[in-house]
């Protein structure tokens, strides 16, 4: 009779112990989505205002710029510290390529998302920078 309740208990242990852990590698796995989802829109939204440029006042202009609202916000929801910091960063210098300084930082930052995505840390920023925004003096 004891043989059978601590097997049963053992069963009971294992199966709960079993649920918990699924869910918490679940729950981790569903952030790292949203995480990585927010990081891509945003950087596609800047894609877009690099290759494109909408104009000034026109329709395309304000969704592109809805869109990277959007980015921006679940990023400040689902970032990571170290993401969201190099985000602020990036924009307190202005949000824009065209200082080294704002380059570095906008580097920094994606190097940050990307590692937050689950790939490798870069060893290099300066190889990111370049396929990023090509090769600047």
């Amino acid at each position: 009779m004891l043989t059978a309740f601590l097997s049963f208990l053992g069963v009971v242990i294992g199966a709960s112990l079993q649920y918990f852990f699924t869910r918490h590698i679940e729950s981790q796995r569903h952030l790292r989505d949203l995480r990585s989802k927010a990081y891509m829109d945003y950087l596609k939204c800047v894609c877009e205002q690099a290759q494109f440029r909408p104009k000034i006042g026109t329709q395309e202009q304000k969704e592109l710029f809805s869109r990277t609202g959007d980015a921006k916000a679940r990023i400040c929801l689902y970032g990571s510290k170290q993401a969201v910091a190099a985000f602020s960063r990036f924009e307190e210098l202005g949000a824009s390529m065209g200082s080294k300084e704002q380059r570095d930082a906008f580097t920094n930052m994606v190097s940050i998302m990307r590692t937050d995505s689950g790939s490798e840390m870069c060893a290099n920023n300066t190889e990111l920078q370049n396929v990023l925004l090509g090769v600047h003096e």
